[in-house]
């Protein structure tokens, strides 16, 4: 096997690895109730009735990133909840997905 040839294997499977380690997901309502339970300044009684879009625009989180073990939150209203590229005004009836998506 070549040099190179070994290299550009080497680089497919690191990516391959960094793919996996990062990851998007779109945040539940599960996991923003736990975040509610853990602050003690909110009472858990009135989010429970709220719908999760409700939630997420109350507390400005809408995606959870894992990235080497560690979770981050991240507001993305106003973005394509799939491709996370910008709305438009007519993409309003389709609810944080753009028209492709």
């Amino acid at each position: 096997m070549k040099l190179k040839e070994y290299t550009n294997i080497q680089d497919y499977i690191e990516k391959k690895n960094l793919t996996k380690m990062n990851k998007t997901e779109l945040i539940t309502k599960k996991d923003l109730l736990n975040i509610i339970v853990n602050d003690p300044n909110l009472n858990i009684d009135n989010f429970k009735k709220m719908k999760v879009s409700e939630l997420r625009e109350i507390l400005k989180i809408t995606h959870k990133i894992t990235c080497d073990n560690e979770i981050h939150y991240v507001n993305n209203l106003g973005l394509c909840f799939t491709c996370f590229r910008p709305l438009k005004a007519d993409y309003i009836k389709y609810e944080n997905y753009c028209l492709d998506c």
